[in-house]
């Protein structure tokens, strides 16, 4: 059997009405994480690639309305028939105009991806920092209720069955003994259940613990 001691006496001290220090600020913290909305992370890549797609697509009718442009200027000056030619750079200088539009829409929708990126990048932070700081309060807070619990949970030791009567580390204590040991310094509200075989029956472990037993 694995007692984590620490915690357990935190517990224990808890169930009795100890408090922390800290606990105002623990509670402060659990606030804030319960109410942190962490976005889900868009994806880039693809508005990325269409904003590289767009960019390409204009440039390449941009070059074709230069063309178009270059070609009626100089038919004009030959003084030959450019309607066709007109007609054509009407319809690119059309098509590159929807195709700038296509572009802008593209770079706002990868503006606001990028944006949305930042947020949950951000929250993420925010959340890591706050749980950084709540384990460090938490572990502050449990060693407050420890210590003053500690002295109890020395000689709740020397009295449980298979208990060291005197130790240099108490909460290096594990097993069984360390666990009703744990119970003998808590309140607890409900009868221990106890599975082992440490007492003669479960009045002489109701005696020895201080507690209601039930055995199984």
């Amino acid at each position: 059997m694995r007692v984590r001691v620490r915690t357990a006496l935190a517990a224990a001290a808890r169930s009795r009405g100890g408090e922390a220090p800290q606990d105002d600020e623990l509670a402060a913290v659990r606030s804030e994480l319960a109410e942190l909305t962490v976005p889900s992370s868009p994806d880039l890549r693809t508005p990325r690639e269409r904003v590289a797609g767009t960019d390409a697509a204009v440039e390449r009718v941009r070059e074709r309305v230069a063309a178009l442009r270059g070609r009626v200027q100089a038919g004009r000056e030959a003084g030959r028939d450019v309607a066709e030619l007109e007609d054509e750079l009407a319809v690119a200088t059309r098509e590159l105009s929807e195709r700038e539009t296509e572009r802008a829409a593209a770079r706002e929708a990868l503006e606001r991806a990028e944006r949305l990126a930042r947020e949950s990048r951000d929250a993420r932070e925010r959340r890591r920092r706050l749980e950084d700081r709540w384990a460090n309060l938490e572990r502050r807070a449990r060693a407050h209720l420890v210590e003053r619990i500690r002295e109890e949970y020395e000689t709740a030791l020397a009295a449980v069955p298979d208990g060291p009567e005197r130790v240099d580390d108490p909460l290096a204590v594990e097993g069984p003994a360390a666990a009703l040991a744990v119970g003998r310094v808590a309140d607890l509200r409900a009868p221990v259940v106890l599975d082992c075989d440490r007492f003669e029956g479960p009045r002489a472990a109701a005696s020895r613990l201080d507690v209601p037993v039930v055995r199984v």
